[in-house]
């Protein structure tokens, strides 16, 4: 969780209900007794020491699970955390100060409606299964309404404040195409090569590396002189060398990763290496390769503008808030 987690998870309504789902079963409420004190002032409102432990105890239950609380790797991280949190408690205390100034509010139907998306999405068949569910979390139901409350809050703020005022014109939609379309194409290339492989040790002394390489370079000149690359393959195997030959034609991605950004600038026929990897030296030899089907961009269109428009929304929130806390009085008390 950054700090501003709480308000991009409300960034997409079906998030939201996630969020919710994530609320009521991944927490129960901080138990001691801790002498109350003030940890930050936010203009002319206060956070609680015992605000900030309730929230980083809910935190911690899923972002710290099997980590030994006790050890000093396990207090660090539960340190950051608390920090991380009583950092999105500021924003979201920021945030609902500007719902008051601008006069935004959760309405009972949203809330109602809000609920019967919880009690969906937990497989429950009604309110009062949630409220037993609750229960058994430890976890009352005033206390996740007014949780529910001001995610809900949250989402209405971003949808007045910024989402409203972000929008995606055709020629932004057209070059984020145009830069996504080759990496699409490449992801979904396919691949059908011949592979030697001389293995050598990744740790190996200096002069057998240079051995190697060397009888690596000699089937890399070899198959381009004209040499059939099978039998090359059977030749270089009686020194411990290692011949795949023909791998049929898979997805680039399977191939090692030493290899993918070299077979795609490759054209049939074409040999490379020697390319050095953790087993040893490849020398590869293109067979085939079938270029991914990329969808004409009106297909496309309105799917890159949502997403698209999801991301400057992501950007826009964040400036938004940078704004926010800029503008206003923030004494944190640590």
């Amino acid at each position: 969780m950054n700090h501003m987690n709480a308000l991009k998870s409300c960034l997409r309504a079906a998030t939201l209900s996630l969020a919710l789902g994530l609320s009521l079963f991944g927490s129960t409420a901080f138990a001691g007794n801790v002498l109350d004190r003030v940890v930050a002032v936010v203009n002319d409102e206060i956070i609680l020491d015992t605000e900030v432990l309730t929230a980083t105890e809910l935190e911690a239950r899923q972002a710290l699970a099997g980590v030994e609380r006790d050890s000093s790797e396990g207090q660090r991280r539960y340190d950051e955390l608390r920090r991380r949190v009583l950092d999105s408690q500021i924003e979201k205390l920021l945030v609902a100060q500007y719902a008051r100034e601008q006069k935004i509010y959760v309405t009972e139907d949203e809330m109602r409606s809000a609920i019967k998306d919880v009690v969906k999405n937990n497989n429950l068949t009604d309110e009062s299964q949630l409220r037993e569910a609750l229960k058994g979390q430890g976890l009352a139901w005033d206390s996740y309404s007014s949780m529910l409350r001001q995610q809900l809050l949250q989402l209405k703020v971003v949808n007045t404040a910024v989402r409203s005022r972000v929008t995606v014109g055709d020629d932004e939609v057209r070059s984020y195409y145009a830069q996504t379309v080759r990496q699409v194409a490449g992801d979904q290339l396919q691949v059908r090569i011949q592979q030697l492989v001389i293995p050598v040790a990744k740790d190996a002394p200096q002069a057998l590396v240079a051995e190697k390489r060397s009888k690596a370079a000699k089937v890399v000149e070899g198959a381009r002189g004209g040499q059939d690359f099978l039998s090359l393959c059977l030749k270089f195997c009686e020194d411990g060398a290692k011949g795949d030959g023909d791998t049929g034609l898979v997805p680039r991605s399977d191939l090692p990763t030493e290899l993918r950004e070299v077979v795609a600038t490759m054209d049939p026929n074409d040999v490379r290496g020697p390319v050095r990897s953790e087993r040893g030296f490849h020398i590869v030899r293109l067979v085939e390769k079938k270029d991914g089907e990329v969808r004409p961009f009106e297909e496309v269109k309105e799917t890159l503008r949502r997403q698209l428009y999801e991301q400057q929304v992501e950007k826009a929130v964040t400036a938004w808030l940078k704004e926010l806390r800029r503008k206003a009085h923030v004494d944190v008390r640590q």
